[in-house]
C-alpha cells in the first residue's frame, strides 16, 4: 500500500510539474475568494483481517477560502465506511470514519486545469466491529478519537474536482480515499 502511495505521490508530483512549466504567468485570471467542494468516492481501509474483498464508500464536504489564487484554506468534514469480508463471505469487519481537519491546497497553475498537493490536520473519531463482536445496540459500539492527518493530490478542471487522499490514523485505521466532486462557487471573476 505504501509502495503504491509513493508511485502516485511521484506521478502526481511530476505532473505537476509539467503543467507549471506550461502555465502562462501573464494569464491575469483571478479567482473567486470562496468555494465549497462536495465530493463521493471509494474508500479502502489500511486494516484488513487476512485475505479479503475491500469496499468502502465516502462523503465529504469541505468550505475554502482562497488567500491568494494558488493556495486555499478549509475545513473538511468526510464521512467513510468500510467493510472486509473474507473469501469464504463468513466473517469480516467493519470501519466507520468521521474527521474534521483544517487543511491547505497548493495549485500549481492558475489554468482552467489546475493540480494541486495539499494536506490536512485534525481530528479522526472512529469504530471498528467485526463479526465476532457481541454488539446488541449501536450505544455497544467502541468509539476512538486520535488526532491523524491526511495527505492529498489531484486536479481541478472548471467546477470539477478530482483526487486521491491518504489518512494517517493511529492504530491502522487509516484508509485511502479516491474522490470525485464538484466545486460550488470558486471559478473566474
Amino acid at each position: 500500500m505504501k509502495k503504491r502511495l509513493s508511485i502516485l505521490t511521484a506521478l502526481l508530483c511530476f505532473f505537476s510539474l509539467a503543467m507549471q512549466a506550461q502555465d502562462n504567468e501573464n494569464s491575469g485570471r483571478i479567482f473567486k475568494k470562496f468555494k465549497v467542494d462536495v465530493s463521493f468516492g471509494y474508500a479502502v481501509p489500511e486494516k484488513t483481517q487476512g485475505a479479503g474483498r475491500n469496499a468502502g464508500a465516502l462523503f465529504a464536504i469541505e468550505p475554502k477560502y482562497a488567500v491568494m489564487d494558488q493556495l486555499s484554506l478549509g475545513l473538511r468534514l468526510e464521512g467513510a465506511v468500510m467493510v472486509n469480508v473474507d473469501n469464504t463471505g463468513q466473517t469480516g469487519s467493519g470501519q466507520v470514519n468521521a474527521s474534521y481537519l483544517a487543511t491547505g491546497d497548493y495549485y500549481f497553475t492558475n489554468t482552467r486545469l489546475r493540480p494541486f498537493l495539499g494536506a490536512g490536520l485534525g481530528m479522526y473519531t472512529y469504530a471498528n466491529v467485526n463479526s465476532n463482536s457481541n454488539i446488541s445496540s449501536v450505544n455497544d459500539i467502541p468509539l476512538t478519537s486520535n488526532f491523524g492527518f491526511m495527505a492529498r493530490g489531484g486536479f481541478e478542471f472548471g467546477h470539477l474536482r478530482v483526487g486521491v487522499e491518504y489518512n494517517f490514523v493511529q492504530d491502522k485505521s487509516g484508509y485511502l480515499g479516491l474522490k470525485l466532486g464538484v466545486l460550488i462557487g470558486g471559478g473566474r471573476k
